[in-house]
């Protein structure tokens, strides 16, 4: 621990000393007009290798926009992401300490997370996928693929792709804010800014803790993060970076097993990258390098024994994408190379790397009509090759109604927790086989006005799933590889923003139904078949006084489990100049839940806070 303490108090003090020398460089140039309001035509897919608009998109794609963030009833990540039509969220413990995500019945291994189009996956586990040093000060819009992400990104991406854009500050900015609650919380934010049309900086850091909500064990937990990115735009090209830190200590009460309760948990995540954009000739250009580096400390009390594994893990990364914009088309192509590794106490040592090159190629057939088709070809070193083809059509119905049909392969290889964990309760296998999935999806958008529609339904069927299993009677999860798996499935999103209607800024309504079937062989899945049958969400921004807003979700999951739950939240907020005054509640139907593992979520809640913000 005093090496993990040595690192945070350097990269801290490195992500401060990187801020202020950038602030006092050269003079910005005027401010933008990025904070002009964005329609879905304008909204760019950063995660598409074409950068098409979101009403282009052959996939189903949702965007939670600024307002989003700023407004709704949600102080982290997991809880803004829930209201997204066929994303799963199970968390354990407290508001920010862990959560794992799933898109349209898969499990939190397969999904992919981009920060800036950077992956952020976590070799260790995928439960550490969703430490992202990112507060949310720093967000400006979160990108959701459900589908494959093979096209541009490879594996890991069976469920979908969550890519998060952080913001660029439009002039100089500062802002501050406190909030405190239930179980006594302490949550503090403090960000700065400065932007214009050829540069800019921003940094935030959040520190929040509580006591915990559980009376009669440790439940409580310390988090921070701290982010810092910049751009700057040349003649003919642009460059971006960041370097984001984040460290949690928590209660993990019966967060992996119920037979040893007595858990305690401490992470450190570290991420710095660099993603360049420029022209050569007719072709623009992209490369981008990266790091993520995590630390994992986790110790189980047995008795009066304490048990403790260690896990520190590194990812680093090149990556390299080109466009070209032909008269029938465009075309783009890529190539990269990951390399991973690990030394844990419980895991052993271990490296492996992974190389890809793809290509794709988007064309227009005809004034109505567009076809897109790729294949990436992945090397997983020990694990072998997969060769990843993906295809697609999309026909314009009339200028408001767009429809599409889709088919992808995704591959991912298994988690050395899922080849190498050796517990009483669980057992990896070192002879798991990377899985195999092919999804196929039709579906159909609309955009008018104050309106978008969305609706799609989809068949995925993975070969050689990895999951955890065991057979009636016993009490330990082996790692394997499954087959027959298959989920069907579909979802709608509705989205209206009135522009002059007194009363209602927003409302938003997501409904997703699913149905999975795997051979389990009389075996209990631990995973893929806890999947939520049906979910929906309804959300909505009132205004009924001026200057005084009102958010809320209503978000209600039914498992294949029998658990059900719906959960509550509202945020009341006053604005008085650069002053803003909130109180905001969740899980105000007090529901006993439990996401995942066996830890119970926090019941009601309260929090109130003050915010203040600068712009120049």
């Amino acid at each position: 621990m005093l090496v993990m303490l040595i690192r945070s108090i350097a990269f801290y003090g490195a992500s401060l000393a990187a801020f202020f020398l950038l602030m006092v460089g050269p003079g910005m140039a005027p401010a933008s007009d990025q904070d002009q309001p964005r329609t879905d035509e304008t909204i760019v897919v950063t995660a598409s290798p074409f950068g098409v608009a979101m009403t282009e998109s052959l996939q189903s794609v949702t965007v939670i926009d600024r307002l989003e963030i700023e407004t709704a009833p949600a102080a982290t990540l997991a809880e803004l992401l829930e209201r997204v039509a066929g994303v799963d969220v199970r968390r354990r413990g407290a508001a920010g300490v862990q959560a794992d995500i799933g898109i349209r019945g898969t499990a939190y291994e397969q999904t992919l997370v981009l920060l800036n189009g950077v992956p952020l996956r976590d070799p260790q586990t995928g439960h550490h996928d969703f430490n992202i040093p990112v507060p949310l000060e720093q967000i400006d819009h979160i990108e959701v693929v459900r589908g494959p992400g093979g096209l541009a990104h490879g594996g890991n991406a069976t469920g979908g792709m969550i890519n998060i854009v952080t913001r660029k500050p439009d002039g100089t900015e500062a802002g501050a804010g406190v909030r405190a609650g239930s179980f006594d919380t302490r949550d503090g934010r403090v960000h700065l800014g400065l932007g214009g049309a050829q540069a800019g900086h921003l940094f935030s850091v959040n520190a929040l803790r509580n006591d915990g909500h559980l009376s009669d064990s440790r439940s409580d937990s310390d988090l921070r993060q701290a982010m810092y990115s910049g751009y700057a735009d040349f003649n003919g090209g642009s460059l971006t970076w960041g370097l984001g830190a984040e460290d949690k200590a928590f209660g993990a009460w019966k967060f992996y097993t119920a037979d040893f309760p007595d858990q305690r948990e401490e992470t450190a995540t570290r991420l710095a990258y660099v993603s360049g954009r420029t022209r050569l000739g007719d072709w623009e250009v992209a490369p981008r390098v990266f790091w993520r580096g995590h630390e994992d400390w986790f110790r189980t009390m047995v008795g009066e024994m304490a048990f403790i594994n260690e896990h520190e893990t590194d990812v680093y990364g090149v990556q390299f994408d080109a466009r070209r914009e032909f008269s029938r088309g465009t075309f783009a192509f890529g190539a990269g190379t990951i390399r991973e590794q690990i030394e844990s106490s419980a895991l052993d040592d271990h490296r492996r790397s992974e190389s890809s090159l793809w290509a794709a190629h988007r064309h227009p057939l005809g004034e109505r009509t567009s076809l897109e088709a790729g294949v990436h070809v992945i090397s997983f070193g020990e694990h072998g090759r997969e060769v990843l083809p993906s295809i697609g059509l999309g026909y314009r119905f009339s200028p408001h109604w767009r429809g599409f049909v889709s088919s992808a392969r995704s591959a991912r290889v298994p988690s050395w927790t899922e080849q190498y964990l050796l517990t009483a309760g669980n057992v990896g296998n070192p002879d798991l086989q990377p899985e195999r999935s092919d999804l196929h999806e039709a579906g159909v958008r609309r955009v008018a006005g104050e309106h978008r529609l969305s609706a799609a339904v989809f068949e995925r069927r993975t070969d050689r799933l990895i999951d955890w299993s065991r057979s009636p009677g016993e009490v330990t999860w082996v790692a394997d590889n499954l087959d027959g798996h298959r989920t069907r499935g579909g979802d709608i999103e509705w989205r209206w923003r009135p522009r002059d209607l007194n009363g209602i800024q927003s409302l938003a309504a997501s409904w997703t139904v699913l149905s999975t079937q795997l051979d389990d062989g009389g075996r209990e899945i631990k995973y893929a078949l806890d999947f939520p049958r049906r979910s929906w969400t309804l959300s909505g921004l009132l205004g009924p006084i001026a200057g005084f807003d009102v958010s809320f979700t209503i978000h209600r999951v039914e498992r294949a489990s029998a658990n059900r739950s719906t959960q509550l939240a509202v945020r009341t907020q006053r604005r008085f100049g650069a002053f803003e005054a909130f109180v905001e509640g969740s899980n105000l139907l007090d529901e006993d839940i439990i996401e995942a593992g066996f830890a119970p979520l926090p019941g009601r809640a309260v929090f109130a806070g003050l915010n203040w913000r600068f712009l120049d």
